[in-house]
């Protein structure tokens, strides 16, 4: 995988994130199942933030991987369509909460994330309002079916899994990586009754990465 990043140096988050990933130590499971994305895959990115996944997973020109990125941050969906510029924009990025139903307005509450550690400086919190979608009607509108779909939504992911009902019965849809907040660990067995199998978990102290397979 090969992508070019915008850097920018007053966000801590992603330069020492980029530092992690350059050094192989981001979520290393992660990026060995972007590695191994069949041809032809469909891959939907919920949880895009700057584009760290979307820029690697759509660098595999021989793949022909079609690559959906959605995100409602608005400070990181900035640099997600500046790294879609810099790759040449091989990706799609959709600005939305990814959620159970489309067209609600809900409030975003956030903070600037520019702060420098060595020099103390605090963030700078503040609320907006974005659209949400689910991804059923979005599956449906664009007549397109994921093949593959990371979620990471930071707690946000029963909503997701809630407007996603007839993706996850498509037998398109072969695998799930997803974390899952402690708070919605229910969702393990939700997966499993649509036909997914646990493949592997990775247990932390507030949530836990699984990938999930089509039996």
């Amino acid at each position: 995988m090969r992508a070019n990043f915008f850097v920018p140096i007053n966000c801590h988050y992603i330069c020492d994130d980029l530092a992690e990933m350059k050094n192989g130590k981001r979520e290393p499971k992660l990026y060995q199942w972007l590695g191994q994305l069949p041809k032809d895959s469909v891959y939907f990115d919920i949880g895009t933030s700057y584009g760290q996944e979307v820029c690697l997973a759509s660098s595999f020109e021989e793949q022909n991987v079609k690559v959906f990125g959605f995100d409602c941050n608005l400070y990181h969906s900035h640099f997600c369509c500046l790294n879609k510029k810099l790759n040449d924009d091989r990706f799609e990025f959709i600005f939305g909460a990814v959620s159970d139903k489309s067209g609600q307005l809900i409030e975003i509450t956030t903070n600037s994330d520019t702060h420098i550690r060595h020099l103390h400086k605090k963030n700078i919190p503040y609320t907006y309002n974005v659209m949400t979608i689910s991804l059923d009607d979005f599956s449906e509108k664009n007549n397109i079916v994921p093949t593959h779909i990371k979620i990471d939504v930071d707690g946000a992911e029963n909503l997701v899994i809630k407007g996603a009902k007839s993706l996850l019965a498509n037998q398109t849809v072969k695998e799930i990586f997803i974390e899952i907040d402690n708070k919605n660990i229910g969702l393990t067995e939700v997966l499993l009754s649509y036909g997914f199998n646990v493949i592997w978990e990775d247990k932390k102290t507030f949530n836990t990465d699984t990938l999930f397979v089509r039996s």
